[in-house]
């Protein structure tokens, strides 16, 4: 089974359905992680540089699981749903031929996550046209599910479906922590050190939402999704680990 995760930033996915992911990989799924921008907006420093450390951490994050990292470096903040960036996202589905992606909810917090949710939809019908214009890949017509993975803090998201990520939970701290960039204060600093557990805001975050969605569906940790009802979206069995 392939899953395609697409996240607006590098540590979009860890941070929503890194467990998931994880649990997927390790009962032999082929997980891509897909990720929309470049992530030059944070922390300060020199934008292109800033876009590459963003994606070696990305690419270190997606090897703690063994996925394929797909980083289509549009850039960060100035994502829109225009021609040419859909067709990005067509063949990104055409490339992948997902069984499922697993995306942003509509109603999150940043513009790159609510136009990546828009463009994903988009996208996984225009990758079924035969005649689609703008991509030299075949169409990817097999009908695939599209989950929503929880918003930041769980705000405006009421769960459909949850995923019991306990034994994977560690893995997805794992993920998120190769994310070094994210946990500075402003400056990008080579020489940065990490603050320990209890004093990392991004850990702690995960850390209750993870227990919180957890405790929803009687397991010590999880992660909780919504999925599209649309025409070629509903199967009627469980694809989710």
């Amino acid at each position: 089974m392939n899953i395609l995760a697409i996240g607006a930033h590098g540590d979009d996915i860890e941070v929503q359905c890194g467990g998931t992911i994880a649990k997927a990989a390790a009962r032999g799924d082929k997980v891509f992680m897909c990720v929309v921008t470049d992530g030059r907006g944070r922390p300060k420093g020199n934008p292109d540089e800033i876009a590459e450390v963003r994606r070696k951490e990305s690419q270190a994050s997606a090897d703690v699981i063994g996925a394929e990292l797909i980083w289509m470096g549009i850039p960060d903040g100035g994502l829109k749903p225009t021609e040419e960036y859909t067709a990005q996202f067509v063949n990104v589905i055409r490339e992948a031929k997902p069984n499922i992606i697993i995306t942003h909810p509509q109603d999150d917090y940043h513009p790159d996550h609510r136009y990546t949710h828009e463009m994903v939809l988009d996208a996984a019908q225009l990758a079924r046209v035969r005649n689609y214009p703008h991509s030299d890949l075949p169409p990817y017509r097999e009908p695939f599910p599209i989950a929503f993975m929880d918003g930041v803090l769980g705000l405006s998201f009421l769960p459909e479906e949850w995923v019991d990520i306990s034994e994977f939970y560690e893995m997805k701290k794992e993920m998120l922590s190769k994310h070094v960039s994210q946990m500075m204060p402003d400056t990008y600093d080579p020489d940065f050190e990490m603050p320990p557990e209890d004093q990392n805001p991004m850990l702690r975050m995960i850390d209750i939402q993870s227990a919180y969605r957890g405790m929803q569906c009687g397991a010590r940790y999880g992660e909780a999704f919504i999925f599209w009802k649309s025409m070629a979206r509903v199967l009627p069995y469980r694809i989710l680990p």
